[in-house]
Order: C-alpha cells, then structure tokens, then sequence
C-alpha cells in the first residue's frame, strides 16, 4: 500500500542525524508515543542524546510504562521551553518541575550539544533556540501531516526558516489505517454497513467498500 512504517522512517531519520553537522530539530506531537520512540530509536543509533521538553517528559512519565524513554536515562535530557516554564508559574505548578531538575539541561548549555544531541522541537520555541544560540548546522524535521504546512498560521515559521537558512525535512507516516487494513476491517464485518468519518476523501470509500453510507459532518443519523 505504500505507507512506510515506523521501521521505514527510524532508517530515515537515522540518515537524517548523522548527515546534520548540528543539531536536529524534530517537530512531531508530544502525543505521538510512537513517533518520540522512533526518534529515541533512531539518536541513539546516531550516537546523540534525545532532549525532550518537558511537557513530553511529564507526559511520557505519566504512562508508567518504564520501556518508555523517562527523563532520567543516561540518554535523556529535559529541557523548559519558556512557553512552559511561564504556564508553570501563571498555575504556581512548580511541584511539577522540581522532579526533573537533575536531567535538565539550561539554555546556555545547548550550542556545546548540537552535534551530540537531537532536540524535540514545535515552533513555540523559535525563541528559545535563538537565545540558546545553537542553530548553526541545525535543521528541522517535521513529523507530522504534511497538510499542516500549508495553513495560513504556518507562514511565519516557514519565513522564519528561509530567513535562517534552516532546511525543513519531512519524515512522516500517518497512523491512520492503510486501504489494506481496512479491507481486512471491512471483511471481518461484511454484512455491517460502513460509514467513513475523519477523511478526506470520504466518497471514495464507496468505490472502494460495499455497503457505504456517506454522511456529511454536522448530520445527524440513525444507526440501525
């Protein structure tokens, strides 16, 4: 079916951080558990450390799943975007930093890592790595819906990095379900009447499955 695996894009992104002579800057959702493993995987291949923000390390913690890449690995560092770092004194959370100061790393210590390490990234944090001073040799990967690029609140991001000289690279694979997958889907269920939701392309669905149901958003429908 042409979708690359999360196999497929470590081998990519392996490539990537071994080709960077500075730092990599990986933009995917701090939600995607999968994609952070991935990226986990794919610097300690590249012999570099991952520096995750907070809100991810706190989130990863939060699993309890201890085979997830914690803050205190040996391969781990936290950093505190301001962005974060301001939302924790607005809500005076700072019980929720203080577990993770000893895995931290500060601003001022990033340009000494940007050979060595891989950043989680989001554009939130221009600031903070213009301060840190440690995009010469940078780049960014996104990891994410390629059609995110094209909105209108991206512009300034994308001007940023023009402006910068930074390349955007892309390494993705959606997690949605392949045609394939979901013709296995259909065939478990093939007296079921199938209704697509959360598509592009919902219409196709028809031509592709039997027994489809289109409905628009916003509609209200019976199911029977």
């Amino acid at each position: 079916n042409g979708v690359p695996s999360e196999t497929d894009i470590e081998t990519d992104f392996v490539s990537i951080f071994k080709s960077t002579q500075g730092m990599p800057l990986v933009w995917c959702s701090g939600q995607n558990i999968d994609r952070i493993v991935t990226v986990f995987r794919a610097a300690k291949k590249s012999g570099r450390r991952l520096i995750m923000d907070m809100y991810t390390a706190h989130l990863l913690q939060a699993t309890g799943n201890d085979r997830l890449p914690q803050a205190h690995w040996p391969q781990v560092r936290v950093f505190l975007p301001q962005f974060q770092k301001q939302r924790i004194k607005r809500l005076r959370q700072f019980d929720l930093a203080r577990p993770y100061r000893p895995y931290r790393i500060f601003a001022e210590d990033l340009a000494a890592v940007t050979g060595s390490s891989v950043m989680l990234f989001r554009d939130s944090m221009r600031q903070d790595v213009e301060a840190a001073k440690c995009m010469d040799g940078a780049c960014v990967i996104y990891s994410m819906w390629d059609g995110y690029l094209q909105e209108e609140r991206m512009k300034p991001f994308l001007a940023w990095l023009q402006q910068r000289g930074i390349p955007l690279l892309k390494c993705h694979t959606s997690g949605h379900a392949s045609v394939s997958d979901l013709r296995r889907l259909r065939n478990a269920f093939g007296s079921a009447v199938a209704v697509p939701v959360h598509c592009a392309e919902p219409n196709l669905f028809a031509k592709t499955f039997d027994r489809v149901q289109v409905h628009p958003d916003n509609e209200w429908w019976k199911v029977e």
